[in-house]
């Protein structure tokens, strides 16, 4: 049960909520008074992070099953307490506390209860036990301290509320308050927590104000008096009961304060009998209802696989949902809105999720994993079923800057980048077959990622091949593919070859050298500048770099580019080559 409770308040979750971090949360917790930072990895938060999220329906539903009767009552609860009925929500608080006598969130809702029904003492007695138990939840500080100022004894209430600031520096409720009780005694009250926090030590450690302060609400408070204290109390003819009869007197209440071990030890052992009874369900069977089937993925039908909520509250897993919106904005159950959402790119786990699953649910969730490893396996692998883009010719070594908009290709450059290969085809498209025969393997160097989904990306070309079988994969091309490489020659072949390299060559580098410096600079910034001649002109598997970076600046008939790039022939590249740059040259 320990996985249901929330980390702020330690109570079964109330209406739970997933931050974009991916932790969960009571909606009171983070809602009331959003945290600027979330309060179990401390990652930044905007004020409508918080606000603007719906519940988590997923463990709405997870909560329910296992607890059916406390989260039941408890809603009936905070149902009468929002319609103001105070008197019947009393009643079923103390139906539910004949069954769980210490359960802590049943005292809160009743000191709430009470506190509508303007039975402050009774009220208060509850708080002083949360504050006691509870001693890092600031609400529980708030809330006491709102009840003493109902009760006019405004300098314990800002006790209270200086603890609370003290525990959460941007709890803005407890802020105004202290604003409002000092600005009343006449006091400028600065904006800066640090400095409010020492106004009020100022404030307190002077003379004694007007409203004597409770034991219970001294110095940090969450004074608790110990036996022996409260036996010394009784001789001077005090009366110490819950808190909540005390009107002793600042010098009376200090003088039987517990020292900061006593205080320690007394919070310990009163955490360890209230921590017992913080549920009254079945802790050890309440998980024993849920199955594999309630946290399948409503797009994929499978386990949850690096599950991630929605703000609106929906859950999937991290690919499917990334999937999903390539196509279309808006969550794919309920419709509403995600573009913010989707500017963000942050799709982090649901981290309660898969503690829940990978509890409950280990051998189910290892086999998940594997058939996602045998996926990202086949994925990377280069030879079969490689992604296919179906754009352009590109070749070894010359760069292709890549503007990607569609929806199956956002999700090709994704698992590119994802699976590590950063690597995938490249051919022209081909009337009949759907792409070209021969192509070029293309590395991802930069994705610049936009905004609406779109990336630009930059790529060089790399290895040569040809297209063995195609294929289809969730909406885009695959090929079976093999490399190709120049056949290389040596002795008297080599010498002719060496030749004929030499005067192609300096062919292109005349007419390179003709052009007005607008379209070489041009030329530059697209291509960048012209290769020098190699020594070996066979040290290359696809030949000499100059050679590909003159047929991308010629703009050739992507046909008669396709035609180049599948010849394993240097000599008969060069005697196109060389045809190519005579009809240039004539012009």
């Amino acid at each position: 049960m320990d996985l249901l409770g929330c980390p702020v308040c330690r109570f079964l979750m109330c209406e739970p909520v997933t931050l974009r971090c991916g932790h969960s949360f009571c909606r009171r917790c983070v809602g009331a008074c959003p945290p600027s930072r979330c309060p179990g990895c401390k990652e930044k938060l905007r004020a409508r992070d918080a606000k603007g999220v719906r519940n988590n329906v997923l463990l709405s539903g997870v909560v329910e099953k296992c607890c059916p009767e406390e989260s039941k009552m408890k809603w009936h609860i905070q149902e009468k307490i929002k319609a103001g009925e105070f008197g019947e929500a009393l009643q079923i608080v103390q139906e539910g506390l004949e069954l769980a006598p210490d359960d802590l969130s049943l005292k809160l809702y009743r000191s709430e209860a009470n506190a509508g029904l303007c039975r402050f003492a009774e009220a208060l007695c509850d708080l002083d036990d949360l504050c006691c138990v509870r001693p890092g939840w600031p609400e529980g500080f708030f809330r006491k301290g709102k009840v003493l100022l109902e009760m006019g004894r405004h300098t314990e209430a800002l006790t209270q509320f200086q603890r609370c600031l003290k525990l959460q520096a941007d709890f803005s409720p407890a802020k105004a308050q202290i604003k409002m009780i000092l600005e009343a005694e006449g006091m400028v009250v600065p904006d800066d927590v640090p400095q409010i926090l020492q106004l009020v030590s100022e404030f307190l450690s002077g003379p004694c104000p007007v409203t004597s302060l409770m034991p219970s609400a001294q110095g940090d408070g969450i004074r608790c008096p110990t036996e022996e204290q409260r036996g010394a109390a009784e001789k001077t003819g005090a009366k110490v009961k819950s808190g909540t009869e005390c009107c002793l007197s600042l010098c009376q209440a200090v003088s039987f304060l517990p020292t900061a071990e006593d205080d320690e030890e007394l919070m310990m052992k009163k955490e360890e009998r209230s921590s017992q009874g913080c549920y009254f369900v079945d802790q050890g069977a309440s998980f024993n209802v849920l199955t594999v089937s309630d946290f399948e993925c409503p797009l994929c039908i499978r386990l949850f696989y690096e599950p991630v909520t929605t703000p609106c509250g929906h859950t999937f897993c991290k690919n499917c949902l990334e999937r999903s919106l390539d196509h279309n904005h808006r969550c794919p159950l309920c419709k509403q809105p995600l573009q913010e959402y989707f500017k963000s790119r942050k799709f982090h786990q649901t981290v309660l999720l898969q503690q829940i699953v990978s509890r409950l649910f280990p051998q189910q969730l290892a086999e998940r994993e594997q058939l996602h490893t045998a996926e990202i396996a086949e994925l990377s692998n280069l030879t079969q079923d490689i992604p296919i883009f179906v754009c352009t010719v590109a070749y070894p070594g010359i760069p292709c800057p890549l503007h990607v908009f569609e929806p199956r290709y956002r999700l090709m450059m994704r698992r590119c980048m994802e699976i590590g290969t950063k690597k995938f085809g490249m051919c022209c498209y081909e009337s009949g077959k759907g792409f070209a025969d021969y192509g070029c393997m293309l590395e991802i160097l930069d994705l610049d990622l936009l905004p609406d989904g779109r990336s630009y990306v930059d790529t060089v070309g790399g290895k040569r091949f040809r297209v063995l079988r195609r294929g289809l994969r969730d909406g885009y091309n695959t090929a079976d593919i093999e490399y190709l490489e120049d056949h290389k020659i040596d002795g008297a072949e080599l010498e002719v070859l060496q030749r004929l390299h030499d005067s192609v060559y300096q062919q292109a580098l005349e007419w390179y050298n003709r052009l007005n410096s607008r379209f070489q600079d041009q030329i530059c910034r697209q291509y960048g500048t012209m290769p020098v001649r190699e020594e070996n002109i066979q040290a290359s598997s696809n030949g000499p770099a100059w050679c590909w970076w003159l047929m991308s600046v010629l703009q050739l008939d992507p046909a008669y580019q396709t035609t180049l790039l599948s010849l394993t022939s240097l000599k008969d590249r060069l005697g196109h080559l060389r045809i190519v740059m005579e009809y240039f040259s004539q012009r």
